[in-house]
């Protein structure tokens, strides 16, 4: 019988020191280090892509490093006018209803008035979207634009790996080379597939193994080999 390991709800780490740096996202990482002297007047930085690309990470850097105020909506500043902060991530941010388009703008303004600065998180570009107000308008387009591209073959392969170290799994290139060619390229189905595959290795009180990962990305695979290989061993 499978001993069925107890399901533990491990979170992605967004420790500073753990950020790996690729051709994916070194150009954001080169206007991070540039903070805080980033284009006037507003002094806002828009990192964009798909879901899964890094930019969470890359935002805990930055938070770590200016002390920002996240903010994942936004009616009013009152509240922000009374606080002490200067730097501010605003994290998926678009024009609906979580951000006030009112509310963003009189935002912009009080920035300018701090002299603060701020990070938006989105999966597009600010520049292409479309608020109602033109003040508004204006100042998005304004806002420096960095996009974090899907990871290249080596920086996923980087991430994998540390992913499968924090779980005290030490797993052969082999393993890591099938799952970088099988697997979308994005890291939270890398955060998800390492989990999985830890799992049924536990499961099956074995070591990570190349059938064990094919069993999670691949079933269909698996069912295959194992009627080949019957097959033949009949004939």
């Amino acid at each position: 019988m499978h001993q069925i390991p107890l399901s533990l709800s491990l979170s992605p780490s967004y420790k500073p020191d753990e950020f790996i740096l690729g051709g994916a996202n070194q150009d954001a990482v080169a206007w991070l280090s540039a903070w805080p002297d980033w284009p006037m007047p507003y002094r806002v930085l828009n990192i964009f892509g798909v879901s899964g690309s890094g930019k969470t990470h890359l935002s805990h850097v930055f938070e770590a490093r200016s002390n920002a105020c996240r903010l994942s909506e936004l009616q009013d500043i009152k509240s922000l006018v009374e606080s002490p902060y200067q730097h501010f991530i605003l994290d998926d941010f678009t024009l609906g209803e979580q951000f006030s388009q009112e509310a963003l703008f009189h935002f912009f303004n009080h920035l300018a008035s701090i002299n603060g600065t701020a990070l938006l998180l989105s999966q597009i570009s600010v520049a292409r979207m479309e608020p109602q107000l033109a003040d508004l308008r204006s100042r998005l387009r304004a806002i420096a634009c960095q996009e974090i591209t899907a990871p290249d073959d080596s920086l996923l392969a980087q991430v994998l790996q540390k992913m499968f170290a924090d779980r005290q799994c030490n797993v052969p290139d082999t393993i890591i080379r099938y799952m970088v060619t099988h697997m979308e390229r994005n890291f939270t189905t890398a955060f998800q597939l390492v989990g999985k595959i830890d799992t049924a290795a536990l499961a099956a009180k074995k070591p990570v193994s190349l059938a064990i990962a094919k069993s999670i990305m691949a079933p269909e695979t698996i069912e295959f080999e194992f009627d080949l290989k019957h097959r033949n061993e009949e004939i």
